[in-house]
């Protein structure tokens, strides 16, 4: 993560902990939600607290990271400055709550960007251009999401699911004749991958195939042209 300049972030921590003690969600003499127990949740003490508070020290980023998570507190905002401090994420309700106390993370994970990768042909791709931020309940990891527009996937994906996707870190990790999301310079497909190899035994192709392969016949593009491969890791059907 880029350095973030600490008095920054210091100061919008402290506007974050006023919200909180206006909703209440800090509350003196109450056990569960004492500056104590608002302490232990950032894996720090309460006279740490006081001294953010009266800009003697200065907050740490792993108790940013956890202030965010534990209090659904926009990153953005206290990382960025962009935005408002608990925009696009809602407090927690009592039962989130509750389960955030049985150790059940709420914060969203899943990038669900304005691409819409077509299953049967290619788009542009800008994948931060517009994008929002949301969880699925056991889908962990930090993932991309897109809706699918085509029917060359059929019957795996069909026209109008949202599939879910884990981006992999080096195209070494792909797994022939899984499905992935394929992204190069200017275009994404959603195709089962096979990897192709010349006469030295060299990877420098893919393959990609269309399970509705009655339809759409497989094509192959070299491996420098992909930009970046993502799992397709969960599809969500009837969203449209």
């Amino acid at each position: 993560m880029e350095k973030v300049n600490r008095q920054e972030l210091n100061r919008r921590f402290k506007e974050v902990y006023q919200q909180l003690v206006q909703r209440k969600f800090i509350v003196k003499n109450d056990r569960s939600k004492s500056q104590m127990a608002f302490a232990i949740k950032l894996g720090t003490k309460g006279h740490i607290i006081n001294a953010y508070l009266e800009d003697k020290r200065k907050i740490t980023y792993e108790q940013v990271k956890n202030l965010c998570t534990h209090y659904s507190v926009n990153e953005a905002f206290m990382f960025q400055g962009i935005g408002d401090p608990f925009e696009k994420t809602k407090l927690p309700d009592p039962e989130q709550r509750l389960a955030m106390a049985l150790g059940i993370n709420f914060s969203p994970n899943i990038l669900f960007t304005n691409v819409e990768a077509f299953a049967s042909n290619t788009v542009g791709v800008d994948l931060l251009e517009e994008n929002e931020w949301f969880r699925i309940p056991g889908v962990n990891g930090e993932l991309v999401a897109f809706n699918i527009n085509g029917n060359s996937m059929m019957p795996s994906i069909a026209s109008g699911d949202m599939v879910i996707c884990s981006p992999l870190s080096s195209t070494t990790e792909m797994i022939d004749n899984e499905i992935y999301a394929v992204v190069t310079n200017q275009s994404v497909w959603v195709k089962r991958v096979q990897r192709c190899y010349d006469r030295h035994n060299r990877w420098t192709h893919l393959r990609l195939i269309s399970d509705n392969h009655e339809e759409y016949d497989p094509f192959i593009i070299e491996i420098g042209e992909v930009r970046r491969l993502l799992k397709v890791k969960r599809r969500l059907t009837g969203l449209m």
